[in-house]
């Protein structure tokens, strides 16, 4: 089920409960805007309609306890820009889409009336769509200003073929928690740290499962495993990674059948009958593992710096096993891009919409609960943001798990069917790494075949 909401410029406009400092102008005015300053748009009695799209996502602001969902930020930012654009009267719709309705909601809406002008999501999910040729750059929109407001590894995640394609908002840094109580039950305060992200080598990863596998209590498990769809994947992408392996070849490409990839799906495969996982973990997703762990039935499970805060003090920080002794994160970056859907003034009014957002303090701040692709920001918020400089002095340790892939979706669909035969034992480690690589590689050089940018 979607939802929308559209709001008219001159109707009395409130953003997050807070009343506008400005109103929209009169239809006479807007007109005279819209022949000085945008050619493009419609005449002042048909007003251009935008469709801003965003999945459905949790949200927390530090200042503004009422949110719980980026969607009413979107829903706010929306009301404010319709309110108070001049260029041309504007209608925008806030179109909200569950996380799993992604192709749904974006490629099943081309060449509709509901297709997206703008779209809000994870960069990982919305990347995809740079190369269907309809997501416009949006160089003009990353002025130097913003540029300098932005740290340099957001705008390289944001750029393909040196244009700048989508527009950073925040980012969210995830590791592993492992709950304290059940470490001390098991022996294991040693490996405690307190106020700090620790890494473990993979001897001690092996020694700490080996342990909690031992001694916890029945019904209760070391750590996640699923494999029964693509939620959560790039999870089990990043364990890929503890026995040294780069995942990725130079060129983009998925390495797994490298000794390092094969050691590690072994590492995995083994903890199976070691009991380090649930009982059947092939068929479990992501959100189950997710309630073991907040039913402190599972020891070991991935946060990030929005989502700590649900537990306290009850849980330590610890990178994933990788390829150095300090282990890996990834990041998850969240932000904006423009379709071009065969409108001129709708396309304009969407790249205004975006600038919109990046030229105020008030609707980036929005961002302070995650953390800010705004360094201004982040300045502010940074002390109120929790374990804000915890996270943020960890990015060092950051990899990236898309690499060049210009279809994330396609790769992701590929590969879960392999770890899922990976816990049954139906592949061996050194079947699953080939899997995996000509699978993924497969979908990687179809969407590299395919791939056309915008003009």
């Amino acid at each position: 089920m979607t939802l929308g909401r559209s709001l008219h410029v001159g109707a009395p406009a409130h953003a997050l409960g807070r009343p506008l400092s400005r109103r929209g102008f009169c239809a006479a005015t807007a007109l005279a805007a819209c022949v000085l300053a945008a050619p493009g748009c419609a005449p002042a009695t048909d007003a251009v309609h935008l469709v801003v799209k965003v999945p459905r996502t949790g949200h927390s602001v530090v200042f503004d306890d009422s949110i719980t969902q980026v969607e009413a930020v979107i829903q706010a930012m929306a009301d404010d820009f319709a309110a108070t654009y001049e260029a041309c009267p504007v209608e925008v719709e806030v179109v909200v889409f569950e996380q799993n309705q992604y192709d749904a909601a974006v490629r099943g809406t081309f060449d509709t009336p509901k297709a997206p002008d703008v779209l809000y999501g994870d960069y990982f999910n919305i990347s995809t769509y740079i190369h269907t040729g309809r997501v416009v750059s949006l160089d003009d929109v990353a002025t130097p200003d913003v540029r300098a407001d932005v740290s340099d590894y957001l705008w390289e995640m944001s750029t393909v073929d040196g244009r700048v394609f989508l527009m950073p908002y925040l980012a969210r840094q995830n590791v592993l928690a492992y709950n304290k109580e059940l470490f001390l039950q098991a022996g294991l305060g040693d490996f405690i740290a307190e106020g700090e992200i620790t890494a473990w080598s993979l001897e001690e990863w092996t020694h700490i499962l080996d342990t909690l596998a031992a001694k916890l209590p029945q019904g209760t498990f070391p750590m996640m495993m699923y494999a029964a769809s693509s939620q959560g994947d790039t999870h089990i992408m990043t364990l890929l990674r503890s026995a040294g392996s780069s995942f990725f070849d130079e060129g983009g490409h998925f390495a797994l059948s490298a000794p390092e990839g094969v050691a590690a799906l072994r590492w995995i495969q083994e903890g199976v009958g070691r009991g380090w996982f649930p009982p059947h973990a092939e068929n479990l997703e992501i959100e189950d593992c997710s309630s073991l762990f907040r039913a402190g039935q599972l020891a070991i499970y991935m946060v990030n710096n929005a989502s700590i805060g649900r537990y306290g003090d009850a849980v330590g920080l610890v990178n994933f096993p990788g390829p150095d002794a300090d282990g890996c994160a990834t990041t998850f970056i969240s932000g904006f891009e423009v379709f071009d859907n065969g409108d001129a003034a709708k396309l304009q009014v969407a790249r205004d919409f975006v600038s919109f957002v990046y030229g105020s303090d008030r609707w980036l701040s929005y961002a302070a609960g995650a953390m800010p692709a705004s360094k201004r920001v982040a300045e502010r918020y940074g002390t109120e943001i929790l374990c804000y400089d915890l996270f943020r002095s960890n990015v060092s340790n950051v990899v990236d798990f898309t690499g060049s892939n210009p279809d994330t979706l396609a790769v992701r669909d590929v590969f879960y069917p392999c770890i899922h035969d990976l816990l049954t034992g139906k592949l061996t480690p050194e079947e699953c790494a080939a899997r995996i690589d000509a699978n993924c590689n497969a979908a990687i050089d179809a969407g590299i075949a395919e791939s056309r940018l915008h003009e």
